[in-house]
């Protein structure tokens, strides 16, 4: 389920700023190919984080972003083919946050 579109709008011939594409936990594992476990597993071992947590009747939506979509893809490559264990993805994800883009 993705919850918000990119749109551009004039609004009074201003444009208003992008909003981001949010994906759910669901999407991303679905677009990852991954188990809504591994990724809670991420999150916990602090891999991944989500862009934003909506509350809604009692419970909590976790919603990811591109960048976390991308980081998420990583791990799986990471964790899948490579076959790096968690210890060993900290240690990549870690030396990748300290380059710049």
């Amino acid at each position: 389920m993705m919850v918000r579109r990119v749109a551009l709008t004039r609004n009074r011939g201003r444009r208003r700023a992008l909003s981001p594409t949010l994906y759910s936990r669901a999407v991303v594992c679905a677009m990852c190919n991954i188990t809504e476990a591994d990724l809670r597993l991420w999150e916990h071992e602090e891999l991944i984080r989500p862009a934003a947590v909506v509350r809604r009747a009692g419970t909590e939506l976790a919603l990811y972003d591109d960048a976390g979509l991308k980081r998420a893809r990583l791990i799986a490559t990471l964790a899948e083919e490579l076959e790096v264990n968690l210890p060993g993805i900290s240690i990549i994800l870690n030396l990748l946050d300290q380059f710049p883009a």
